[in-house]
């Protein structure tokens, strides 16, 4: 019997693929209705995670003594650190890639995309080279907290990254450059020009949710990599449900290999470097309390989007070490009010600012412009952490009208099922997290509120949008729109979520790993989610995760065979 365990994501893929319709979405997790399944096992084949198992699979494996193992590059973790692994092994380095999970990809499969600066793509397109633009910009508006060389190999790293991409495949059928002409941008999208990867591919493909992948520009670059890996024969081993658990040093403190555990026992490597690719920790419940302790307040529980594989495997690992994270430097991240992992039409138009943001006591909370950042801090007080955006079909239609009219939307229009739709189905899931209604009283009612209370409470906004003033919290006039005085009435439940949490090693603009004394460990390398290269506690990160992981993975390639071959020639 497939059983889908509480380690699912939510991607949607196992959902989108059931050729019975017996997945669906209850509570935080997707689940298996029995009487529907036909045992195909299609859907623990689709799920990236490995968060689908069968119950009565034979899971027994025989024990073994100590496997022993040589390489020239241990990469811990086959997400983005598989660009460093192919990286070195093209430069004739033997590399073993361990990877805790079943499957591989981690994080990386959900990552949408990353954003060079500045690549030969620009430069044929005539755009200016502002890197060093980016790298003051980021370094501004972080106060300098973050490390300029970090910086710097985040900004030129990926630009050198997606140059070399281009030489292991044809970019040019997934990737388009746009000139954002007159938007150019200053934040995590820097410059004149973007990278856009506007449609998935490959896998998850019959999902309408564009919020999630796998599919989008992660799954491409684990796909290019293991292609490379096995086109050009390249000395790459990967090793599955195979976890780096220990480190290992030599009589000077340098590394000389890592100690591994499989479903049999023991496997040491014995190498130069090791490279940390393990991710966050966003699945480590005592690192989160540890750091955060306030993730686990509230009464409706978190939605995380972290892959099971997320437990922080590279803070205990340096914990052996002597070595402990900076809590100023980690990132425990919490958004919401989210309508998600349900349909990403309706979590669009729920954020909208013409919308009412009302909690379950019936009363609206915020200046609805806030966004979905604005509000975050906010709906932590709300009643069970809820809110449910509601208006009337006429803002609905408009709304929907605006999304479908955007240019950016057109390339993504075929994901999209409309609104009505979406809203009929998610209605006729097991715990509805939308509803619609002939009248207020009856819409309060179907999602727990007291009728008097709202019908009061959308009578005191209808007079604010007739004045053209919000007198309680400000939204401005211009996104006054009122509710009709007749239905049909919508809601679309919003709560909060957690993509992930992040950081824990401190690196330097190398990539080598450092110690609380800001010394390096020689050696040793870390890249992507496991390190607190981009992260300030509280902030979203300027330079985004998948940005930083290619970036940081190419540069760690690179300087692991340069300190290989320095080490050598010693």
């Amino acid at each position: 019997m497939f059983q889908i365990t509480n380690n699912c994501v939510g991607c949607h893929n196992c959902y989108s693929e059931c050729p019975m319709q017996a997945i669906d979405w209850v509570g935080n997790k997707y689940e298996i209705d029995q009487d529907k399944c036909v045992q195909c096992g299609l859907c623990a084949k689709v799920c990236h995670t490995a968060s689908i198992i069968d119950t009565e699979a034979d899971l027994t494996v025989p024990a073994h003594d100590r496997t022993i193992l040589e390489a020239d590059v241990v990469v811990c973790g086959a997400g983005t650190g598989l660009v460093g692994a192919v990286r070195a092994a093209q430069q004739g380095k033997k590399v073993i890639v361990l990877e805790k999970s079943s499957k591989l990809g981690g994080n990386t499969d959900y990552a949408h995309a990353y954003f060079p600066v500045y690549t030969k793509w620009h430069e044929e397109a005539g755009m200016p080279d502002v890197r060093e633009n980016a790298i003051q910009h980021y370094l501004n508006v972080t106060n300098h907290v973050l490390d300029e060389g970090v910086v710097r190999t985040a900004v030129y790293g990926t630009g050198e990254f997606f140059d070399w991409l281009c030489t292991l495949t044809d970019c040019h059928q997934v990737y388009n450059l746009v000139n954002l002409g007159d938007a150019d941008a200053h934040g995590p999208i820097y410059g004149p020009g973007l990278l856009d990867f506007p449609n998935r591919i490959r896998d998850n493909l019959n999902c309408r949710d564009d919020a999630i992948g796998p599919g989008w520009g992660g799954t491409f670059v684990k796909y290019t990599m293991l292609e490379t890996i096995e086109r050009e024969g390249l000395p790459v081993e990967i090793y599955t449900e195979t976890a780096a658990e220990h480190l290992l040093l030599d009589d000077n403190g340098a590394i000389c290999g890592v100690l591994a555990r499989d479903p049999g026992g023991e496997v040491q490597i014995n190498a130069p470097v090791v490279v940390l690719a393990t991710g966050g920790f966003g699945k480590n419940d005592d690192l989160i309390r540890e750091f955060k302790p306030w993730f686990f307040e509230g009464e409706t529980k978190i939605h995380r989007f972290s892959v099971p594989g997320d437990t922080g495997d590279g803070i205990l690992m340096l914990r052996e070490l002597g070595v402990e994270p900076d809590p100023d430097r980690l990132n425990v991240s919490m958004f919401g009010p989210k309508h998600h992992p349900f349909s990403n039409v309706l979590a669009d138009i729920a954020l909208e600012p013409e919308m009412l943001q009302i909690n379950l006591n019936g009363k609206r909370w915020i200046d609805e412009t806030g966004h979905l950042f604005g509000m975050t801090p906010q709906i932590h007080f709300q009643p069970a952490e809820v809110s449910w955006a509601i208006q009337s079909r006429d803002v609905y239609e408009m709304i929907a009208d605006r999304t479908i009219s955007n240019p950016a939307f057109a390339s993504k229009a075929s994901l999209y099922k409309t609104w009505e739709e979406e809203l009929k189905e998610e209605a006729e899931l097991p715990i509805p997290p939308c509803a619609t209604a002939d009248t207020l009283e009856e819409l309060a009612r179907k999602i727990g509120m007291n009728p008097d209370t709202l019908v009061e409470t959308v009578r005191r906004y209808n007079e604010f949008c007739a004045k053209g003033v919000d007198e309680d919290f400000g939204k401005p006039a211009d996104k006054l729109l009122p509710v009709s005085d007749h239905g049909p009435y919508y809601a679309v439940r919003g709560q909060r979520f957690s993509e992930a949490s992040l950081g824990g090693l401190m690196v330097d603009g190398q990539c080598r790993v450092l110690r609380n004394d800001g010394s390096f460990i020689p050696g040793l390398y870390g890249v992507g989610d496991a390190t607190s290269a981009m992260h300030i506690n509280g902030t979203l990160a300027v330079i985004s995760e998948l940005t930083w992981g290619v970036a940081s993975s190419f540069a760690s390639g690179n300087n692991a065979v340069s300190y290989i071959d320095e080490k050598a020639g010693a």
